[in-house]
């Protein structure tokens, strides 16, 4: 299977938690693409089912945090 994850990059919370499903989903034979703004910290690409796509994010003076929301959902349908 083709499977999808789109996570923020940080040391804790649910970066972690979907780096750790996506490997082992990759060591079950599955075929796994992050999708985000940078690499989620503990991602190793070593595997050949192990895939990551870097999203464009957008800054916006009102936000603390940047914006990737529609990159991330755009990035699926591009992915084949």
């Amino acid at each position: 299977m083709r499977i999808g994850i789109t996570c923020y990059p940080t040391y804790g919370g649910s970066g972690v938690v979907a780096t750790e499903l996506g490997i082992e989903l990759a060591a079950r034979g599955h075929e796994v693409h992050f999708i985000s703004y940078a690499p989620p910290i503990r991602l190793s690409l070593d595997g050949e089912r192990l895939h990551f796509h870097e999203v464009e994010v957008v800054t916006y003076p009102l936000f603390d945090h940047p914006l990737s929301t529609f990159s991330t959902c755009i990035m699926p349908f591009r992915i084949r």
